[in-house]
This record gives structure tokens, C-alpha cells and sequence, in this order.
């Protein structure tokens, strides 16, 4: 079997549970992998070698048959290309070092709010960012990705956790009066969108979160999520794409 090859859009972190999540940044579609299948991916990710893949189960696994073994890889590889989460034969764009988080990276204990923050004089900000959020994720994921990234050009500073905060909370309180659907999703990235329009930097993450575990989106100042005050969360964040 030709060997196989992560696209470079593909990021993934350990779960939990002893699987795996993937992220198709290209898509916005999340998979997960059980403990079996993770191992698999991990060797494919080390290698490349489908080969060294099935061995490496064939040690973990000694009573099972090499052949059932190998059957086992061949369908998941073949579900995994279909998905476009491998791609066989010669290798195209892969990551570099530093371009997706390790396998169990996890943000610490994100901060509290001691006091409430200082509001800009900017009326209508929120609005406009919850409004522009809306619009980006109408967009093919790729796309949207693609023009939140690109506010590095002009977001050289970085925000503060104050401003953070202030943008987290009053994105949270247009997205109230919203009739549509506010999840995680939008509200942080309406957070990241505010802090654009003042020139400030707020990074866009998207993984999973701990006990319960779940898919995740929220922003972070300082790689600290940054939560609304009165949010109890006390859960574990792990990274798997930080914009």
C-alpha cells in the first residue's frame, strides 16, 4: 500500500479518553478516533509508512492475526482518505514544526475576573463584530479561516486581558437579543472580531474541553482562554487550532 501523509489543514490532539480528535481546517468538520485507531494515526503522522502502522498493532495486539490486523488498517486508512484526513502516494504540503499543538497540549486554568472591565467609548462595536462574525462563518470554514488569519497585517498589538474581557462581555450580551443560534463559536469569535476593529490581536481557538468533554471554540489572551465573569467553567481546554 502506498504510504500516507497528513495534509498540512489536518491538525489533531489527543483526547481524554485515549483516542484522538481531528480537525479539518479546510472544512470545519471535527472526527474522532477511539484508542485503536489513534494509534494508527500516530504512526502515520511519525512515518508515513502503512506498513510500520500495521506492525506496530501487530506488537500491541499479539494474539490477534496479523491479517485481521492489516484488514483493520486498510479500512481505516481507505475511511480516513475519503474523508481527505490522509492523502496516499507522494507527499504534498505537510506541517512544519510548531504548526499544530502536540498531542495533549492543554491551556492552563484560565483567569478570573477580579473587577469588571473598563468599556471603550466605541458604541456599536459589538454589534458590528457579532454582525461580521455571522457573516464569516455563513463562508466555506477554509475561507473563514483564511480572513481571520489575515488580520495579523493589522492587529500588531496584542490585547489585554482587560479589553478581552470587555470584548467577551459584550459580545455575550448582543448575541442575547439575537433570535438565531449564539453558541461558542460565534461569541468567540465576535470576541476576536471587536478586538480586530480596534487593532488589537485576540487569538481564535477551536478544540475540545474536559469533564464534560465537548468541542470547544473561545479566545485567548496570552495562551489563557478568556471566559465571561460569571462563566463557572472550570474544565481543562485543550487547543487543536489556534488562529
Amino acid at each position: 500500500m502506498p504510504d500516507l501523509y497528513i495534509p498540512a489543514h489536518i491538525h489533531d490532539s489527543v483526547s481524554p479518553h485515549g483516542g484522538s480528535v481531528l480537525l479539518n481546517a479546510h472544512s470545519g468538520q471535527w472526527y474522532a478516533l477511539n484508542s485503536t485507531a489513534h494509534t494508527l494515526w500516530q504512526e502515520w503522522q511519525r512515518t508515513g509508512d502503512f506498513d510500520s502502522a500495521v506492525d506496530a498493532m501487530a506488537h500491541r495486539y499479539p494474539r490477534e492475526r496479523r491479517t485481521q490486523v492489516r484488514s483493520d488498517a486498510e479500512e481505516l486508512a481507505a475511511g480516513l482518505a475519503a474523508r481527505g484526513l490522509v492523502v496516499s502516494g507522494e507527499p504534498g504540503e505537510r506541517p512544519g514544526p510548531g504548526e499544530w499543538p502536540g498531542p495533549g497540549e492543554r491551556a492552563e486554568k484560565f483567569p478570573v475576573a477580579r473587577t469588571a472591565p473598563r468599556r471603550p467609548s466605541h458604541r456599536g462595536l459589538p454589534q458590528l463584530a457579532f454582525a461580521i462574525a455571522l457573516l464569516l462563518l455563513r463562508l466555506p470554514f477554509r475561507l473563514t479561516v483564511a480572513l481571520v488569519g489575515a488580520r495579523q497585517r493589522w492587529c500588531r498589538a496584542a490585547a489585554t486581558e482587560e479589553q478581552a474581557l470587555w470584548a467577551v462581555i459584550a459580545v455575550e450580551a448582543v448575541a442575547r437579543r439575537f433570535p438565531g443560534r449564539a453558541a461558542c463559536l460565534e461569541l468567540s469569535l465576535s470576541a476576536v472580531v471587536a478586538m480586530a476593529l480596534l487593532g488589537r490581536r485576540l487569538d481564535w481557538c477551536i478544540g475540545t474541553v474536559d469533564d464534560p468533554y465537548r468541542f470547544h471554540a473561545w479566545a485567548e489572551v496570552d495562551e489563557l482562554p478568556v471566559t465571561h465573569p460569571s462563566d463557572s467553567e472550570s474544565a481543562l481546554f485543550r487547543r487543536v487550532l489556534s488562529i
